[in-house]
């Protein structure tokens, strides 16, 4: 592995945590800058396409009636995999778990697609959501 990709794959990781610690604490337009300009989230379906629809998105979980109120709340992230389509652009794949006030609240797995930028940081171009459903 040559320096340039253990750089970025901590680069990554760091963007991947920092999604997470921003979400659980309700700073949404922290976590929107996370993503590209235009980068599109794919959440069970339903795609959002540039930072304030994605701000509209997230907005609206953080706003829905089980989620205010609660005092704790954190995702883990888990079997995080990174694979460089060229030193500038990667995906990603991983598990979430999501715990609140109750305890477990639900898990998934997420897809991404990343992108340095002109400054070197790197970005979410595309973030695929998906809950998994249990069997009946």
């Amino acid at each position: 592995m040559e320096q340039w990709e253990l750089v970025a794959r901590e680069h990554i990781r760091q963007l991947v945590a920092d999604y997470t610690h921003f979400g659980d604490q309700g700073r949404i337009d922290e976590m929107t800058l996370l993503f590209e300009p235009e980068a599109v989230v794919d959440a069970h379906g339903h795609s959002y396409i540039g930072r304030d629809e994605i701000a509209g998105f997230f907005g609206g979980i953080v706003s829905e009636p089980k989620w205010t109120g609660r005092t704790f709340m954190r995702h883990h992230i888990s079997n995080v995999s990174i694979q460089f389509d060229n030193p500038n652009e990667a995906t990603g794949a991983s598990y979430w778990t999501v715990f609140a006030d109750e305890g477990f609240e639900s898990s998934g797995r997420y897809r991404d697609g990343y992108r340095q930028q002109v400054d070197g940081t790197w970005r979410f171009a595309t973030r695929k959501i998906r809950r998994d459903e249990p069997r009946a």
